[in-house]
This record gives structure tokens, C-alpha cells and sequence, in this order.
């Protein structure tokens, strides 16, 4: 494929994305609620007719799902010792899932790709496609369920799971999918997690690895147990505890409290807690510290001012100087979580003290409906080697980030089409030079086929 100009490349994506969210905008006030009746599908229509015919069908065929999710994605970046990274790829995943035989057994599966639409052999890294440029697909998710009213919902084989910090991680083209047995519900209020993962499908692959290779032990086969819980002990007051084992690698516990109180009707205020407990065990396969049997921890806090759309948002961090915080298995879960600039290691550095600032607004109020920005810059400070134990340099950070979601295009086949604008400046001392992203990504998920009583009215 000839080589595209930067400008043309970055100028035509923004152009097509504009086409979709507000190219209406100059054929008149009309014309987006015109568009959106002559898209709205017809399958998803009130029929009595077609409900009383469904009902007659077997749950597990009729509480049937089958959903399309597209995504192009373009990345362009700079790290700060010049090494450029850039991408413009297509893909998705196509997922099934049953209804429930029996109210009792049901099943899935997930198909996940990406290909490249413009990809220089010498700007890898993107992490949007297999090393060296390559497209990639893969049956991500593949599994099989059993359940117990709303008790225990036994799972087993290759599917998604979110808890702390193994999660899917889903800020590129694909997420991280796992192999394994998990089994969760719901007791007296409480939602709990728990199961062993033995493999995980990284981002940009087309195959999975053992967990402990993922996180560094080469040539291991370790794989992950976990146990979590989740409680609401007061509508506005949300707890979430988790442990997770790494065999032959590091343990894991984490723990966040979340609460939000309102002050009036228009001021509220949100304030958070967090604290990982994280350290050697085994055979300590995972060494990233001057000792094999490490050991270390974060502490932060949250405080967020919220005055109908707009929110401001301070955070803080201390990282102990045990070992960076490390998390090969999913994003890191913290409040201090940015793009994931290069080398920034998410503000949980070694020793490392690091704050936030940030504020995001709601462009609703001001009759842009469906619009989001967000403005974040975070700096750590003192941060050391683990394995040397001297000092390395400080990291600053600034993100900015627009979600638009067109509004009109809500009771259309389009309601799923959504763009992403991402950019992010970082600065390491003594480098020389900032690094930067720039992640462009267009969204649309459309359920080809729903559950009967999920259709929405038109």
C-alpha cells in the first residue's frame, strides 16, 4: 500500500468522523431527527405479534445475542528518546452469547481482529496489531455456564473478567481475554469473584500465554488465583476488596472505597480510597527488585467537586520503595492511571510520590448534547530503581480526552457509534524532549440480534 502523508491520513479520519457525528448539522435542525427515522431498524419495532410468537420459543434460543462491535483506531507518537510509533488499523470482535436452557446453562463465544490500514514497518509498538504490523484474529472468548439463581454463576474456558487487577484492558483495538474457571453471584447484598485463570490472550495476539509468562517468568506455566467481593453497604457507598495469587510470581490484594455525598441539588462531592498490598511469593519468578523476596505497597486518595456538569478531580499517591507496582495483567486500576505515556508506569514507580489534577465537563449543558472533555495532568517525584536503588527521573503528564456520541442517533441502528479523541504530552527530567500520543478511535456496536424483550422502542 503506497505511504499516505501524516497530515492526509490524521485529516481524513477527523473528516470522516465529523461526517458521521455532525455533518448534518448544516442541512437544517431537521435533518438529523429526518436521518434517524429513516434509520431506525425495523426489527426493533413494537410488534405484540412477534412477542407472543417468541414466547413460545425455548429461552436459549430466544434470549439469544449476537453483537458487532467495529473499531477503527489511529495512533500516532513520539517517545522522548525519539523512537515514533504510528497505526491506522480496523477490526473489532463479533460475539455470541444464549439464552438461559433451563435457567440454568448457557454459552458463548467472541471473535476478535484487527488489520492494518496503514501501517510503516518502522513505527511498531503501537500495540493495535501484532508485532510487526501484522493483523491478527482470534477466538478470544469461548465458554460455557452454569448457574444457581442469582447465587453462583459457574464459568469455564476463555472469557472476560474484571476484577482489580486483572481486567481487560481495553484501550487498544482488542482486550486482554483469560482461560480459566471462575465462578461469582450475589449473597445478602454481597457481589463475590472467585476462580483460577491459568492463560491470558494479550491485546494485540492471536494466541494465549501462561499468566506467568505474561508477567515475566519465562518459560513458567503459573497461572493466577483469585477472590473478590464487592459491597454496598449504603446506596452511595461502594467497597470493592480483591486478592489475586500469581503461582511462583507476586500476590496481590487491593482495596477501594468509593463515596459519594450530595451537598444540594446541584454541588456534590465524591471521595476515595485505595491501598495494594503487593509482594513475592513461590519461586519468585518475577525479580524486578534488588531483592528476590519483595515486597511493596500504594496508598492513595481521591477527592472529587461536582457541580452539575462540570467535575474537579485531585488525587494523590506514595508508592513504597519495595518495587514499582506492577500489573502485566490488566490496566492499572489507581487514580492515577493515564494513557499509559512511555515509561510512565502509571505514577506507581518505586518510591515514587505523585498527584493529580483534573476536570470534566458535560458539554450538555451547553447544548452540545453527547459531548465529554476531560482535562488531566499528574507528576510523580522521587521515585528510585528498584533494582539499583538510586534515583531516576521525575514524569509529568497531560491528557486530554473528547467523547462524542451523537444523540439523534439513539433510536437508529447507529445508536452505538461513538468517537474518541486522546493526546497526551510527557515529559521525563533531563530527556530533552517531550514524548506524545495521539489516539483518534470511532466506535459502533450493533446488536444484530437481542434478547425479545431487550428491543427498544422506536
Amino acid at each position: 500500500m503506497p505511504a499516505i502523508p501524516s497530515s492526509s491520513r490524521a485529516g481524513a479520519l477527523v473528516a470522516f468522523s465529523l461526517f458521521v457525528g455532525l455533518g448534518t448539522s448544516g442541512l437544517g435542525a431537521e435533518a438529523p431527527a429526518r436521518l434517524a427515522q429513516q434509520l431506525a431498524p425495523v426489527l426493533e419495532r413494537p410488534s405484540p405479534e412477534l412477542d407472543a410468537e417468541m414466547a413460545r420459543v425455548t429461552p436459549i434460543l430466544r434470549d439469544t445475542a449476537l453483537t458487532l462491535h467495529l473499531r477503527t483506531f489511529y495512533f500516532d507518537g513520539t517517545q522522548n528518546k525519539g523512537t515514533e510509533n504510528e497505526a491506522w488499523a480496523g477490526g473489532g470482535w463479533l460475539g455470541y452469547r444464549s439464552g438461559w436452557l433451563l435457567d440454568t446453562f448457557a454459552m458463548g463465544a467472541t471473535l476478535y481482529g484487527s488489520a492494518p490500514f496503514y501501517a510503516p514497518a518502522d513505527k511498531d509498538g503501537t500495540f493495535l496489531l501484532a508485532p510487526g504490523q501484522k493483523g491478527y484474529y482470534v477466538p478470544g472468548e469461548a465458554w460455557a455456564a452454569l448457574r444457581y439463581e442469582d447465587y453462583a454463576r459457574l464459568k469455564g474456558y476463555r472469557q472476560l473478567v474484571d476484577q482489580g487487577y486483572i481486567n481487560p484492558s481495553d484501550i487498544r483495538m482488542t482486550p486482554y481475554t483469560f482461560e480459566g474457571v471462575t465462578v461469582g453471584g450475589t449473597v445478602d447484598g454481597v457481589q463475590y469473584f472467585a476462580g483460577y485463570l491459568w492463560k491470558i490472550k494479550p491485546r494485540n495476539a492471536d494466541s494465549f500465554i501462561s499468566m506467568a509468562e505474561q508477567a515475566g517468568a519465562t518459560g513458567s506455566n503459573g497461572g493466577v488465583g483469585l477472590i473478590g467481593a464487592q459491597m454496598r453497604p449504603w446506596p452511595d457507598l461502594h467497597i470493592d476488596v480483591s486478592n489475586q495469587y500469581g503461582i511462583d510470581t507476586f500476590n496481590t490484594v487491593y482495596a477501594k472505597a468509593d463515596y459519594r455525598y450530595p451537598l444540594s441539588d446541584d454541588w456534590a462531592i465524591r471521595l476515595g480510597a485505595e491501598f495494594t498490598d503487593q509482594r513475592a511469593v513461590g519461586a519468585a519468578l518475577v525479580a524486578a527488585a534488588a531483592v528476590k523476596n519483595w515486597s511493596t505497597e500504594v496508598g492513595g486518595a481521591r477527592a472529587q467537586l461536582i457541580y452539575r456538569p462540570l467535575t474537579l478531580t485531585a488525587a494523590f499517591s506514595i508508592t513504597d520503595a519495595g518495587n514499582t507496582i506492577q500489573n502485566p495483567w490488566g490496566t492499572y486500576p489507581g487514580f492515577i492511571s493515564l494513557i499509559d505515556a512511555p515509561a510512565a508506569q502509571n505514577f506507581a514507580r518505586a518510591n515514587e510520590k505523585a498527584c493529580l489534577i483534573g476536570t470534566t465537563y458535560d458539554f450538555s449543558a451547553a447544548g452540545a448534547s453527547g459531548l465529554v472533555g476531560t482535562l488531566n495532568f499528574a507528576s510523580g517525584t522521587g521515585a528510585i530503581d528498584p533494582r539499583t536503588r538510586l534515583s531516576v527521573a521525575d514524569q509529568r503528564e497531560f491528557n486530554l480526552r473528547v467523547d462524542y456520541r451523537p444523540p439523534w442517533l439513539v433510536h437508529t441502528v447507529l445508536r452505538g457509534l461513538g468517537l474518541t479523541v486522546r493526546g497526551s504530552l510527557y515529559d521525563e527530567e533531563g530527556a530533552g524532549r517531550l514524548a506524545r500520543q495521539i489516539h483518534m478511535i470511532l466506535n459502533w456496536e450493533w446488536d444484530i440480534l437481542a434478547p425479545t424483550g431487550n428491543r427498544r422502542e422506536s
